[in-house]
């Protein structure tokens, strides 16, 4: 029994112990983005309205948006927990025509995907001019094990983050995911010198118009690895000019393609049930199965051995003697 009793306040000992170490030690080992990253994304928008600049006219067409990430191994080792990851955007409509391109270089760190400056960001348009920007909030992925609360999130088209409020859980395809939506009014995010006659108004002179977006977007997030498993937003663009929408440069409601949200779902649903056991199930069955046991350890270890009955007997016959 007291051996019993040593087995028992070891092993006990031993998973108090071993809780907190998987907890603290190697969860955060496993809730990292890896440095290189290497992805397709997909998404589509049909039905979409959008200012051909050949014709003049608007067209209906779909869209397709490819964009490929990459993990830019020269982000500053000054930046330790860091990573840089650029994006690489092209969007052609069903007639095969390239309608806008560019290339989004960001940094953020490795565990709540917040925005750092560190490093070179910049965007560049189709000519492969690079604009210089500064980075806020979340840019590529929401923080390992995301919260139910309201975050800044990055928009590419104004150059600026806006809150993004949780607003319920929902699954996909069985995957626990949390919903977030975001809405952003219409803003200004660059300028146009067009003649009066593009916008409908009498005259030959060119003026400059003001170019406008809009956008209401919807992102289901895996709450362990915080990666967006399914996007949709709906997008407007438009030339204003004194105030009034005068063209319409592009109207389109996109969202990723079944195939993203499928490849999505196959490489992050189990390791986010791996991280939430590494994070919270194994260390806390650890701690409290290990406080049973060295808790029953110590209680055996006090026990008094139980007398026999023939012990008893001899007892007695040794005092009647």
């Amino acid at each position: 029994m007291r051996r019993m009793s040593v087995v028992l306040i070891v092993i006990g000992a031993f998973l108090i112990v071993l809780g907190p170490m998987i907890r603290w030690y190697a969860y955060p080992r496993l809730a990292v983005a890896p440095t290189n990253e290497r992805t397709l994304t997909g998404l589509v928008g049909e039905n979409a309205t959008i200012f051909d600049v050949t014709s003049l006219k608007d067209i209906n067409t779909t869209l397709h948006t490819t964009v490929r990430t990459t993990g830019d191994s020269s982000t500053p080792s000054k930046c330790p927990g860091d990573v840089t990851y650029v994006n690489s955007t092209s969007t052609t409509s069903s007639d095969g025509v390239m309608r806008s391109r560019n290339i989004e270089r960001m940094t953020f760190n490795r565990r709540t995907g917040e925005a750092v400056k560190c490093g070179n960001d910049f965007i560049s348009n189709a000519e492969g001019v690079q604009t210089p920007i500064v980075h806020k909030g979340i840019v590529a992925f929401f923080p390992f094990d995301t919260q139910k609360k309201t975050y800044e999130f990055w928009d590419n088209t104004a150059l600026k983050a806006y809150p993004i409020k949780y607003e319920g859980t929902a699954k996909i395809e069985g995957t626990p995911v949390y919903k977030f939506g975001q809405t952003i009014a219409p803003t200004q995010y660059g300028t146009q010198e067009v003649p009066l006659s593009l916008l409908g108004l009498s005259g030959s002179q060119n003026v400059t118009g003001q170019e406008m977006y809009s956008v209401n977007r919807t992102l289901w997030v895996e709450p362990n690895t915080g990666v967006i498993i399914k996007r949709t937003e709906s997008q407007n663009q438009t030339l204003n000019y004194n105030g009034v929408p005068r063209l319409v440069l592009s109207k389109a409601t996109v969202g990723y393609d079944a195939k993203t949200i499928r490849t999505n779902l196959d490489d992050y649903a189990q390791k986010g049930k791996l991280l939430h056991l590494v994070r919270a199930v194994i260390p806390e069955v650890s701690f409290v199965l290990g406080l049973i046991m060295l808790i029953g350890g110590i209680v055996l270890g006090r026990r008094r051995p139980t007398t026999t009955g023939g012990t008893r007997v001899r007892e007695m016959a040794d005092a009647t003697a």
